[in-house]
């Protein structure tokens, strides 16, 4: 809708504008209008002044009843706080591990973000789902509040029960899934028998997605007990994850039909044969679908693009159900036997790719053999495996140098591998923080992409003592934009890294809480 002198504009502004406003804004218009003798300029600026002022103008209907004022946080922290003035750039630059950081800090102290930060903090919540968690525990009752107003922000408000009230069972009742997921998660720690007839009660009113997940839960305290209901889900759900999660989870308990069906299949495909060097077992696969295949969440038609032949197929859908402890057991082979084993027989591929998927945490040995062999061959997601590891184990299988971490990939590795809130050592951060003055020195920076890309989050994950000691590189003044760009973001992120930890146990500055109006 045009504003209302519009029409003044398309007949001429000789004549001095007239607008129909208040004294007190007739008189800040008139001081306007004296600055210039040119009609059209006065008018233009005058049409500005109005326009922005029309734009600000709220009307409310009166039948709506304005929002409840938030009540402030006395835990806010304000601009004398030494965090303050690097919180603002730092959720709009990132990283979002730094980010991440800054929200378990605030929290820690029992402090939350300050008002004026909140909606750029809310924007990174809704543009990285991993920053959540964190991000919910920093904000306060002032975020949550503000969080109803824009529906992107939406997740604050449904997440709001993880910070308030985690044992309340309208989360189950009315939350979100996440809130489910995680209600269910402690229900199950607390009775694992309660929390499956919760979850069952419900099942059939859930949509697929909410079914897998929620399933997934019952891998905590996984019991005989379980059979039953993931039998039944096996057999009957309609989603075709939920079966194959199901049947994970039942191969999981050895004395489940499931489980015993799936090793009278795998069985016989494995054979003892002698030969000059005494007996060696010897692995086929299938020649021919088993219709009983389809009760066990085993697809007898490969997939047209897949890259296995139909009978690598069928037995690498077999391999990925049975736990790995039943291949060391049966064969008496450990982890790193049974890999070189299997890279000489005909079948590697379906192996390698079925033992890739089953492996989980608890299977050190195999992580290890897994990391030791580099076999990239078949898809080998090094990043998947190194998280499975304590941050000691991991750091045995990289090199200590920039140089060799960015050559080979596994710098991406390290990044990948590590979840928000980890950290290098101290000792592990040290040489590489010592190889970066090399890269630097030796203009290493100037020709790899790959390391300049990844220096914002090398400093995110940076053990905080090793970066106290960081000196910055003197810098020549000849660096190309991108080298230089990238020096200066390590220096950013580093630097509110030292301090965050510089002032870790400084108490919050506080701010007495805003009264509600009367």
């Amino acid at each position: 809708m045009s504003a209302p002198w519009m029409k003044q504009a398309l007949v001429g502004v000789d004549r001095a504008p007239s607008f129909q406003v208040d004294s007190e804004v007739a008189g800040l218009l008139d001081a306007v209008l004296a600055q210039s003798d040119d009609p059209a300029l006065a008018f233009s600026r005058a049409a500005g002044i109005m326009t922005a002022c029309r734009l600000a103008a709220v009307t409310l209907d009166p039948a709506v009843t304005p929002p409840v004022p938030a009540v402030g946080d006395a835990g806010e922290l304000t601009q004398e706080h030494p965090w303050f003035p690097l919180l603002g750039p730092s959720f709009v630059e990132g990283p979002v591990r730094l980010q991440h950081e800054i929200c378990e800090r605030v929290a820690a102290i029992r402090a939350c973000l300050p008002a004026p930060l909140l909606p750029v903090a809310l924007d990174a919540g809704k543009r990285s789902q991993t920053l959540r968690t964190a991000l919910l525990a920093a904000i306060g009752q002032r975020g949550r509040w503000l969080a109803q107003f824009n529906s992107a922000w939406q997740f604050a408000v449904d997440g709001a029960g993880e910070v308030d009230a985690s044992n309340d069972r309208r989360l189950w009742d009315e939350g979100s899934l996440a809130q489910r997921v995680d209600y269910l998660r402690r229900q199950r720690a607390i009775d694992a028998a309660q929390a499956r007839d919760l979850l069952q009660a419900q099942f059939g009113e859930l949509p697929a997605k909410e079914r897998l997940e929620l399933v997934a839960v019952l891998a905590q305290e996984l019991g005989k007990a379980d059979e039953t209901l993931l039998a039944s889900l096996l057999l009957k759900d309609r989603s075709r994850d939920v079966r194959q999660l199901a049947a994970r989870l039942l191969a999981q308990l050895p004395q489940s039909a499931h489980a015993q069906q799936l090793v009278a299949w795998l069985q016989p495909l494995l054979a003892q044969k002698r030969g000059l060097l005494g007996r060696s077992w010897q692995c086929d696969a299938p020649t021919q679908a088993d219709p009983a295949w389809a009760s066990a969440a085993i697809d007898a038609t490969r997939p047209q693009h897949d890259s296995l032949g139909e009978r690598a197929w069928w037995l690498y859908q077999l391999v990925r159900q049975v736990p790995l402890s039943w291949w060391t057991s049966h064969t008496g082979m450990n982890a790193a036997e049974l890999l070189a084993w299997a890279a000489k027989g005909d079948w590697k591929a379906a192996l390698y790719r079925g033992w890739h998927e089953r492996v989980d945490a608890a299977d050190r040995d195999w992580i290890e053999a897994m990391l030791a062999s580099r076999d990239r061959e078949f898809g080998y997601e090094m990043s998947g495996l190194l998280a499975m590891l304590p941050m000691a184990a991991r750091e045995k299988h990289w090199p200590r140098t920039l140089d060799q971490l960015s050559k080979d990939g596994t710098l991406v590795e390290i990044v990948a591998s590590c979840a928000l809130g980890e950290t290098l050592s101290a000792d592990f951060s040290r040489a590489l923080l010592a190889d970066l003055h090399t890269c630097v020195e030796n203009d290493r920076l100037r020709y790899d992409f790959g390391l300049r890309a990844q220096l914002p989050e090398l400093a995110a994950l940076m053990h905080p003592d090793a970066l106290a000691e960081w000196r910055s590189p003197s810098l020549r003044g000849d660096e190309t934009p991108a080298q230089a760009e990238s020096i200066r973001e390590f220096e950013r992120v580093a630097a509110v890294r030292r301090t965050l930890h510089a002032h870790h146990a400084r108490p919050p500055i506080l701010i007495d809480p805003i009264p509600e109006p009367r």
